[in-house]
């Protein structure tokens, strides 16, 4: 999967490109310092599954939730009773290229993400989709291949 590019990193977490700076700084940056203080579990699984917050505090947020469900694990405690397959479901695709959306922050599924104050380029959306297709048209061959080749 191609990534989106990072322009910066603000306290470990990685900014993705095509952002304003005003965006960045006021919105970004606010969002990621929020996540970064949460401890409640509910209270992290709900911020990762709202579109109308950033990509990249979004899956901070789900980070946060899996590790604190590992580290219960580790140290035999009772795990939260969440389903970490919802959260990740919640914030699949938002560092992918192929799957970003050109006209919110936020993926191609996520038709009621935050919308950008100007669309994506058809150029800097079409990399990471030719690429995904690519990888795609490769597995439909594959899978062919195995069931027309593969003994009966």
């Amino acid at each position: 999967m191609t990534r989106i590019p990072i322009v910066e990193c603000y306290k470990g977490v990685g900014i993705h490109d095509q952002q304003t700076r005003d965006r960045i700084e006021r919105v970004v940056r606010w969002e990621i310092d929020r996540v970064l203080v949460m401890n409640d579990v509910r209270e992290l699984v709900e911020f990762a599954a709202d579109r109308g917050n950033s990509p990249e505090a979004r899956m901070l947020a789900a980070s946060k939730v899996e590790a604190i469900y590992q580290l219960a694990a580790e140290e035999r405690r009772q795990r939260p009773d969440i389903d970490l397959d919802d959260v990740r479901a919640s914030v699949a695709g938002l560092d992918s290229a192929a799957w970003r959306s050109p006209w919110g922050y936020g993926t191609l599924a996520d038709h009621d993400a935050v919308r950008r104050e100007v669309p994506l380029s058809d150029e800097a959306c079409q990399s990471g989709r030719k690429k995904l297709r690519s990888k795609l048209d490769h597995l439909n061959r594959q899978c062919l291949q195995e069931a027309f080749l593969s003994p009966k």
